[in-house]
């Protein structure tokens, strides 16, 4: 590998954030994670308490496969 390949690796974050939506503002959402709280751009329709992942900057939703289901 080149000098610029070996800075290329170590500055494109290739890792995945895992986290939980605390706020929305805006164009950006708070994301609790085990890291802390990160702020990042929102892709698709979020809401307060679903499961995300940090990629890239942005907050990608989890798929769980299970819709909630609430009692009454």
């Amino acid at each position: 590998m080149s000098l610029l390949d070996d800075l290329r690796s170590i500055l494109t974050p290739t890792q995945q954030t895992p986290g939980r939506i605390v706020a929305l503002r805006g164009t950006v959402v708070r994301v609790a994670t085990n890291q802390g709280l990160i702020e990042a751009a929102p892709e698709g329709d979020l809401v307060v308490g679903d499961g995300v992942v940090i990629r890239d900057g942005r907050a990608i939703k989890m798929n769980r496969g299970l819709e909630r289901v609430f009692y009454v």
